[in-house]
This record gives structure tokens, C-alpha cells and sequence, in this order.
């Protein structure tokens, strides 16, 4: 969306993925036979690309930041920060990455980030993480919003076809997550608040949208499920196709994003785009992006998060002021705005040292 933005904006925008270095096929040959193979570590992990000549180079995730390490361009770079979870999540044993080498590159990644001439955070909650936690100055970051595609996530009637390839029957209140299963995403508390729900209202259930990325965080969620009873009351939807998004948050009664650690949260604007009411965490970012146009609650308070989905399910009136507030908040945001302020910052960035420039990134 980005790419194609900027070229429309008259942006001479070149597309570079990172490369293997090009050292001695010996080399590569001498680690495998120890047992290492470095191509497949530098797919997995990039370390290195190669630079055409540029007057702005935009970084797009912060793990490719790690690039600037061992080989920074010599333009102006920009790198778009999403969150840095994995770092401020490290000394955490229960949230942090449970992949062996993330940490490494995690910080090799950080790393990269100060090297940088400007980051683009996509939240202010994104950016005071970035300030705390890695040092870097206020005034090197700009704040820009993500948009989102209101030709896509609107308000629609729901073919009967989506009820039955996912197996959801009529006569059922529907709450929706999208998103994996990463424990910081907190799911535990949503699934025992489903629990205390259904002692009042029996007929909900909870439509969880996305693959896990977590063999282990899936197995603990079953387990708890089928613990309390319920777990027939939530469906698993691994392959979603996009165009099958939209109808399901349309579906659903109530769209819950319970995770207090979100760099932004497409599915909290996605879900009010379409008019579905949303209940979320009070911290991070989802709480700048919904504003009063949804329900917000401490996150890991199973009682308080039951007792909102209760009361918001029990009334009408309520549900419709959100479905709402909620369109015209999610209205706000716009991949226009998106473009339009990230060619802002490489403009800034041309003209920082000269009185011109031409516009290739």
C-alpha cells in the first residue's frame, strides 16, 4: 500500500529486498560442514543488501533496521518503527520470544534503529516506547498513523456462504479477535471472561481469526478452554482470506482487543470501520487509536472485562452509538494521510542539508 502510494504521489520509489553477501562459495561450504548454514541464517535474519543510489532510503519494519549495522547507505534513511516488544519484552520469561536467536538480532535490530537519520513511529505509544527504552531523542521521530481501506472494511450485509464455511450458526452472539496467539496478546484473560460471560448469556461465543504462531500458547488456550466448558463456544479460523474479513467483523456483535501491547491495532480500526462495536485495553496504543468510540478496560481484570461485555451486549442503545462513534473515528485514518506525511518527512530530510534534491527514494 505504501509502494504503490508513493509512486502515485510522483515518488520514484525503488523496491530493494536484503541479499546473501556475496563472499567465497567456500565459505559457505566450510559452515555447513560445521553445521551452520549462514544463507539460510541470512534469509531468516537479513544482515546485508545491496543500496542503489538514493536520496532517501525508507526501512520499512524496525527488524530490518539490523541492515544499518553492517552496512549503512549513504543517503539520508528512514526507518518505520512498529513496536520494539521483543526488546522491552526480553527479561520477561513469559512474553518474550521463545525463538533462540531473537534476542541477538533483536538487539542488533535496536541497534540499527540509532543509526538512522529520522524513525517514523506508528503510534505516540510507539514512540514514547522508542524514547524510554532506546534513548533516542523526541525530535527524531515523527508519529504517522497507518490508513486503512474504507472501500474494503465498511459496513456489509453477511452472506449466508460465511456462516456456513466457518461453522457459525444463527441464534449466537458473536465476539471477534483478530489477530495470532502471542501470549502478550492476552488472550487467557478474554477466554475466562468468555467463561463468566456465558453464566449470563449462554449463546455467546468467540470467533478467534488468525494462525497462532504459537504451537504452545494454541495448546494452553485449548486446554483452559475445555477446562471451564467452553471450548465448543470458540472457533478456531486459521486461513482467512482478506475478503472474507470484513463480512466476519460485520458478523459479530462485539470486536475485543484485550492485549495492553499494541504497536498500533489494524483490527480495532477495521472492526469499527465496519460498525462493530469495540472493547479494548485502556494502554498502548489501542487506547489513543479508539478514543471514546469504543469501551476500554484494564486489561487483565477478568471480572471488570466480563462485567463491560456484558453490559455492552445488554444494550442497544449503547451498541448503536458505538457502531457510530466508531465509523467516524475509524474515518480518520487514511492511507492518503499515511502518504502524504511520509513524503513530508523525506522532503525534510532532502532539503536538511541542501536547498534541493530530487524526490527517489
Amino acid at each position: 500500500m505504501l509502494h504503490n502510494g508513493l509512486r502515485e504521489a510522483r515518488i520514484n520509489a525503488v523496491r530493494v529486498a536484503p541479499t546473501v553477501p556475496s563472499l567465497p562459495t567456500v565459505s559457505y561450504r566450510v559452515l555447513r560442514l560445521l553445521g551452520r548454514d549462514l544463507r539460510a541464517f541470512l534469509r531468516n535474519y537479513p544482515l546485508w543488501s545491496a543500496y542503489p543510489k538514493a536520496d532517501v532510503y525508507h526501512v520499512t519494519s524496525q527488524p530490518l533496521a539490523a541492515l544499518l549495522v553492517l552496512r549503512r547507505p549513504k543517503g539520508k534513511v528512514v526507518v518505520t518503527v512498529h513496536d520494539i516488544f521483543p526488546y522491552m519484552l526480553r527479561n520477561d520469561p513469559q512474553l518474550r520470544s521463545s525463538y533462540y536467536i531473537d534476542p541477538f538480532y533483536v538487539r542488533v535490530a535496536m541497534a540499527g534503529l540509532k543509526r538512522a537519520d529520522h524513525l517514523i513511529a506508528i503510534s505516540e505509544y510507539t514512540k514514547q516506547c522508542v524514547v524510554e527504552h532506546l534513548g533516542i531523542a523526541p525530535e527524531k521521530i515523527s508519529v504517522i498513523y497507518h490508513g486503512i481501506d474504507h472501500q474494503h472494511f465498511r459496513p456489509l450485509p453477511v452472506p449466508t456462504g460465511i456462516r456456513e464455511s466457518y461453522g457459525l450458526p444463527e441464534g449466537r452472539r458473536y465476539l471477534i479477535y483478530v489477530g495470532r496467539e502471542d501470549p502478550r496478546k492476552n488472550l487467557v484473560t478474554l477466554v475466562r471472561a468468555l467463561a463468566q460471560l456465558r453464566r449470563d448469556l449462554p449463546d455467546v461465543e468467540l470467533i478467534k481469526v488468525g494462525r497462532s504462531h504459537s504451537d504452545i500458547e494454541r495448546r494452553r488456550l485449548v486446554e483452559l478452554a475445555t477446562q471451564l466448558g467452553i471450548r465448543t463456544a470458540i472457533h478456531f479460523l486459521e486461513d482467512v482470506p482478506e475478503d472474507d474479513l470484513p463480512p466476519l467483523y460485520n458478523l459479530a456483535d462485539l470486536c475485543v482487543m484485550p492485549s495492553p501491547y499494541e504497536g498500533f491495532g489494524f483490527p480495532a480500526l477495521e472492526a469499527m470501520a465496519c460498525g462493530t462495536p469495540i472493547v479494548c485495553a485502556n494502554v498502548g496504543s489501542l487506547h489513543e487509536l479508539v478514543g471514546n468510540a469504543g469501551v476500554q478496560v484494564y486489561p487483565h481484570d477478568i471480572d471488570i472485562l466480563a462485567g463491560n461485555l456484558l453490559a455492552l451486549l445488554n444494550s442497544t442503545d449503547k451498541q448503536l452509538m458505538l457502531r457510530r462513534t466508531g465509523q467516524d473515528r475509524a474515518a480518520n485514518f487514511t492511507w492518503t494521510a499515511t502518504i502524504l506525511n511520509t513524503t513530508g518527512v523525506y522532503e525534510r530530510l532532502i532539503h536538511a542539508d541542501s536547498d534541493g534534491g530530487a524526490n527517489r527514494l
